[in-house]
C-alpha cells in the first residue's frame, strides 16, 4: 500500500486525501472533475497576453492621456482594444493566446461557455480594475482562485488536459 508523504500513514489506492493528516495524496479524477488554474499559471498567461498586446499596440501608437501626473499611465483606445481582445477571445474561444500557451480555459462554473455578457464582465475587471479585482478575489474567493469579476460573472479558469 502507498504511504502519505506528509505523515507516513498508509492509504488505500484511489484515496485522494490521507486519512490521518488530510494531505492530498493523489489528484482526484473522473468525470466532472476539473483542475482549477493556479494564480501563478493565470499570472503567466496574463504576462504573455500583455507582451503580445504591448507589441501590437505599441506599433499602432494610439492616442491616450495620462491619468497620473509624472507617471506614464495611459488610458485610451489601447485599453478599449485590450478589453475587446479579452472579451472576444474568452467568449468565442474560451481562452486568450496566453491561456492557450498555458493550457488554461475560462468557463462558467458548470463548464458551459461564456456568453458575451459574461466575457464582458470578466474582462472589464481584468483590463480596467485589475489590482482591485485581484486583491478582493484573492481574499474573498480563494477557494476557486477567482478574481472579483470572475465571481460576478460566475466563471472559473481551469487547466486543460
Amino acid at each position: 500500500m502507498p504511504h502519505c508523504d506528509q505523515c507516513g500513514t498508509e492509504y488505500k489506492e484511489g484515496d485522494v486525501y490521507c486519512p490521518k493528516c488530510g494531505a492530498q495524496v493523489t489528484k482526484p479524477s473522473g468525470e466532472g472533475y476539473v483542475e482549477l488554474a493556479t494564480w501563478t499559471q493565470r499570472f503567466i498567461s496574463l504576462v504573455i497576453d500583455g507582451i503580445i498586446l504591448g507589441i501590437v499596440l505599441s506599433v499602432l501608437n494610439l492616442p491616450g492621456y495620462r491619468m497620473v501626473q509624472g507617471i506614464n499611465i495611459k488610458f485610451g483606445i489601447d485599453n478599449v482594444l485590450e478589453f475587446l481582445y479579452f472579451m472576444f477571445m474568452d467568449h468565442y474561444y474560451g481562452q486568450s493566446i496566453g491561456k492557450k500557451v498555458m493550457n488554461l480555459r475560462i468557463t462558467k462554473e458548470g463548464g458551459a461557455s461564456l456568453s458575451l455578457v459574461d466575457a464582458a464582465i470578466e474582462s472589464f475587471g481584468k483590463v480596467f480594475l485589475l489590482p482591485f479585482d485581484f486583491l478582493i478575489g484573492y481574499f474573498m474567493y480563494r477557494d476557486k482562485n477567482q478574481r472579483l469579476f470572475n465571481y460576478l460573472s460566475d466563471t472559473v479558469v481551469i487547466r486543460e488536459e
